[in-house]
């Protein structure tokens, strides 16, 4: 394609142009890591508005988090020249839903309930009781004295995920009488039906609203109200996160105006299962807009071939995932090297010590459990940063190193396994490890040069033992 597109003194290549250019009414753009996504979407709005196709006012650009919502901002301030309000999506059902009176939850009232539940509230109600007790295998004369005995904290954190769960996806009051028909754990669904109606009642009684209730209400009013909003043209960065209710919402907002949708976003890093995103709205688009035209971009600016061909052979072995092949100009023998660990900072150090002392590091965990052991260490070089797996999806260093790649509960892949209730409000995986993989597949991929991976020789992980077949992939003996 003949027309040249610039975007931070870049010229667009053909797969980014072609989305573009063709400005089909809906669209997909299927990206690999590295391949200018976030680009190609702010290529795509200079292009429009420098054609006349859209005005800045009926755009409305959204991504998943803050820092994600700023870096798309900034870039479009820096490439289209005008400053359009850019969203994450509460954001953007906050402003939808501005003239109503109501005040937004604090983000731990759900634990405040959960606590008081578990000190007051349990024992007010005698089915509640039997089954806090029933629950957590408490039985004869001194139950009291038991419970002040037993750790709240696991089946706290399974109650406030399965909260989560059901508060981000689309689920009714009439769905707890299916859990109840569909699962046996009856006990546990007494004690999440009885804080879920507390949480419900603490947020009435004191005029809150909380996030995902935001979305539901600008839903409702999309739908009933048909408010006067100038949406055109709707933009999503990382479109792979969405949730069934954040996804809700975007339908309404298009049907509103007719407008068009362009997303973008790679499946193979979708690595927020566990907080309600669905990687079936990514991967069956086409179901919700049929005529949607799907596009890849397939060519890496940030890793080596030899990179790319480890880490897409590795996330292939996932069946519920797209098709593509990255293509890259750089080039690097063994992009990946395998440390067998003696003394966990010894190790560390011995790394950092080869590599070249201007480039930067990234030390990812995958757990922020895996990085305490480190950050309270002597690294205070400007070019070493810290990051679990998640934090450092949308980032990249010269070089990474991935801690704790060891066989076990708490290694990489994590063999913990979800309380089978959650099941009620999630979709399980059919492949084993399959966010995992993906989670993997989004660490090796922050590497412009080289990866790192800290494993025991004598325990290493099962994903340490797959790519050892690879021919890019070697043992260094530090």
């Amino acid at each position: 394609m003949k027309e040249d597109i610039i975007i931070n003194n870049y010229y667009l290549d053909e797969e980014q142009k072609k989305p573009i250019l063709e400005n089909p009414k809906y669209s997909l753009i299927i990206a690999g890591a590295g391949s200018g996504k976030t680009l190609t979407l702010v290529g795509k709005l200079k292009y429009m508005l420098e054609n006349n196709l859209i005005k800045p006012y009926e755009v409305c650009p959204i991504s998943f988090t803050n820092e994600a919502v700023l870096n798309m901002h900034n870039n479009i301030l820096k490439n289209c020249h005008v400053n359009i309000p850019t969203y994450t999506f509460h954001k953007l059902a906050l402003k939808i839903i501005n003239d109503l009176d109501f005040m937004i939850a604090d983000d731990f009232l759900k634990d405040i309930v959960i606590d008081h539940f578990f000190n007051n509230n349990f024992k007010e109600n005698e089915h509640t009781k039997k089954s806090v007790y029933s629950i957590l295998k408490i039985y004869g004369p001194f139950k009291n004295y038991q419970y002040q005995k037993k750790n709240l904290k696991p089946l706290k954190k399974v109650i406030k995920q399965f909260l989560d769960l059901y508060s981000s996806n689309t689920f009714s009051k009439e769905d707890w009488l299916n859990f109840f028909k569909v699962s046996k754990k009856h006990h546990l669904l007494i004690i999440l039906y009885a804080i879920y109606n507390l949480y419900e009642k603490e947020k009435s009684q004191k005029g809150l609203i909380d996030f995902d209730d935001m979305i539901r209400l600008a839903i409702k009013k999309l739908k009933n109200e048909k408010p006067k909003l100038p949406y055109k043209l709707i933009l999503i960065d990382e479109f792979q996160d969405t949730s069934l209710l954040r996804f809700n919402l975007i339908r309404e907002l298009v049907k509103l105006n007719n407008a068009s949708l362009c997303v973008c976003g790679d499946d193979y890093q979708s690595i927020y299962h566990f907080s309600g995103s669905d990687i079936n709205l990514f991967l069956n688009f086409k179901k919700y807009y049929p005529q949607a035209k799907i596009y890849k971009l397939e060519i890496t600016y940030r890793n080596s071939q030899e990179l790319v061909n480890v880490a897409g052979n590795f996330i292939l072995k996932n069946p519920n995932q797209i098709d593509k092949h990255l293509k890259s100009k750089s080039h690097l023998a063994n992009p990946i090297y395998i440390v067998y660990e003696k003394n966990y900072q010894e190790t560390l150090n011995k790394i950092i010590n080869l590599i070249p002392k201007e480039d930067n590091i990234f030390i990812l965990g995958r757990t922020h459990y895996d990085l305490k052991k480190y950050t309270n260490k002597d690294y205070k070089e400007g070019r070493i940063k810290f990051y679990t797996i998640h934090a450092s999806k949308g980032l990249e260093s010269d070089h990474v190193i991935i801690l704790n790649m060891i066989d076990g509960i708490y290694g990489f892949p994590s063999k913990q396994k979800d309380d089978v209730v959650l099941s009620l409000v999630k979709k399980d995986f059919i492949y084993p490890f399959e966010e995992e993989r993906r989670l993997f597949y989004t660490a090796l991929t922050r590497a412009k040069k080289d990866v790192y991976l800290i494993t025991n020789k004598y325990k290493p992980s099962l994903f340490i033992k797959e790519i050892l077949k690879e021919k890019e992939v070697k043992i260094l003996k530090v």
